[in-house]
């Protein structure tokens, strides 16, 4: 039974997830992608665009374009680093942030209506377990 299969359970369950979050940043003017780098600058601004590829998984040429998109919608600025000039960190603008924080607010909404009739115990075991699944995976990946 698929229903038992752990790939095949967060398929759904990440499909769902983002198909309600597109519906509402559609009037942000995001393209799919975006609005995890913006709530992942929100709590990283500064960083380096091989972070947020490693933390998204996502190859370093789709964050590249993303972030190149992103700039000429002045939702971030890259800047040099002071010790290597070939490495940018990269800053929410302040319509970035704006954003950034609109997108937190839909998908904490998102989170809201998956963990509905769930006890916080039953959600924060959940979670627990849900990132030692991703750390043996993400582990066994760099293998």
């Amino acid at each position: 039974m698929l229903n038992n299969e752990l790939h095949f359970l967060l398929l759904k369950a990440f499909n769902h997830s983002n198909n309600l979050i597109i519906q509402q940043v559609y009037d942000l003017d995001l393209l799919p992608g975006q609005p995890k780098i913006l709530e992942y600058l929100l709590e990283h601004d500064g960083t380096i665009a091989k972070n947020i590829s490693h933390d998204h998984v996502l190859d370093k040429s789709t964050i590249t374009s993303l972030l190149t998109r992103m700039e000429k919608q002045n939702l971030i600025v890259r800047k040099n680093q002071i010790n290597d000039k070939r490495a940018y960190s990269i800053y929410l603008t302040e319509k970035g942030k704006e954003s950034a924080q609109k997108v937190k607010q839909i998908c904490g909404h998102v989170d809201d209506i998956a963990f509905k009739n769930i006890s916080s115990e039953d959600k924060q075991q959940f979670l627990q377990t849900l990132n030692i699944i991703i750390k043996n995976l993400r582990e066994e990946n760099f293998q």
